[in-house]
């Protein structure tokens, strides 16, 4: 047989291999493409707490959420307080130099003005001192915002699971009488002791505003701000230091702002998710969201795992889920906390399908 006819037969033979193999690839990947994959089933909406509609919905939801939190034993609370000197116009009867150098004198004291108000770290409800009010009445409440979400930079609405309620106040409701009496003012009026001496001081409330977030999937009230704004109205004497400002008794007009953020940090436990669909040999930590104290052990809280039907998974003490078994119908998984004296329960949904789990990531090209 000539050599020519000898290479001729072999790419053929070659190019009809590979032909049957492309075949089979094809249908196999045909297989694959078309296998039946399992789907989560869309689940029934738990009933929310609807977003307000009108100031007086806003003001009774987030009251009640904001007085149970103060109530309870099974929350800990961190606040701290801003304080801003010099945030719009400073009225006084200085050049414009003497101006400048009285904002510097108040921004380097705003910070030690600050630390003057109480700062709570992470404490127990139940042991913290002068837990803020809210000092106001429905009735009080002119404007409201509430959004379900927010606007990211481009302008599309972010449903995080958060409802942003925002309270505007008749700013009459700032007391200022208790301002002026405070230990506060009397320890502030010490700290600018260096620089001026204060002859007569009243206070004007300018406006007034409380801020909350809530996990709505829960009515979980997470973090409270409370905003007053105030102008300070003082007649000061300045120090010899400062005599370059003014040798007589000021006048001076000061925006004076503080900021009150309050963190709530609620005990317990629940689930992240409300569903899940896992195969046979699959291990996996429970999407579990365990909350206590930063400092506890797991020798002071007990965790219990329950599955309402045996030989489908298995759970250890840590959480981790080791599939045994398959079914149609689906399993759920039981946790309970006990913890401080409390129990906390939440429940999950878990189908173990011999079906290829579906997931959002990309398929291959």
């Amino acid at each position: 047989m000539k050599k020519s006819m000898k290479i001729f037969l072999g790419v053929a033979g070659f190019l009809a291999l590979f032909g049957i193999c492309f075949a089979c690839l094809s249908i196999y990947a045909k297989k694959e493409i078309n296998k039946p994959k399992f789907e989560l089933p869309e689940m029934v909406e738990e009933a929310l707490s609807p977003l307000p509609a009108t100031k007086e919905e806003a003001f009774d939801y987030v009251y009640k959420l904001y007085e149970g939190c103060i109530t309870a034993d099974d929350i800990e609370l961190s606040q701290h307080t801003d304080v801003h000197l010099t945030e719009g116009e400073i009225k006084t009867p200085f050049s414009d130099s003497d101006n400048a150098v009285l904002s510097r004198i108040l921004e380097n004291a705003q910070g030690n003005i600050s630390a003057l108000y109480p700062v709570t770290e992470n404490t127990l409800m139940t042991k913290v001192e002068n837990i803020p009010k809210l000092d106001f009445t429905k009735a009080d409440v002119s404007e409201f915002t509430a959004e379900k979400g927010y606007t990211d930079e481009y302008g599309e609405t972010i449903d995080d699971g958060i409802y942003y309620i925002s309270l505007t106040v008749n700013p009459s409701r700032i007391n200022t009488k208790a301002m002026l009496e405070s230990e506060t003012r009397k320890s502030i009026e010490k700290e600018l002791s260096s620089v001026m001496s204060i002859a007569s001081l009243d206070i004007v409330p300018n406006s007034y505003t409380v801020s909350f977030r809530i996990d709505y999937k829960t009515d979980t009230l997470t973090f409270v701000e409370i905003k007053r704004n105030s102008t300070l109205k003082a007649a000061v004497d300045f120090t010899d230091t400062y005599k370059a400002l003014s040798d007589k008794t000021a006048q001076l007009e000061i925006p004076y702002e503080t900021v009150q953020s309050i963190d709530l940090f609620h005990y317990g436990l629940r689930f992240t998710e409300r569903q899940m669909a896992v195969q046979k040999s699959d291990m996996k930590a429970l999407p579990l969201d365990v909350r206590v104290n930063a400092e506890t052990t797991k020798d002071n809280y007990k965790i219990k795992f329950d599955v309402s039907q045996d030989g489908i998974l298995e759970i250890d003490n840590d959480g981790v889920m080791t599939v045994i078994g398959t079914q149609k119908e689906p399993v759920t998984v039981t946790t309970v906390l006990e913890y401080d004296g409390h129990t906390y329960t939440d429940k999950l949904i878990v189908y173990a399908t011999e079906l290829e789990v579906k997931t959002d990531e990309p398929e291959n090209s």
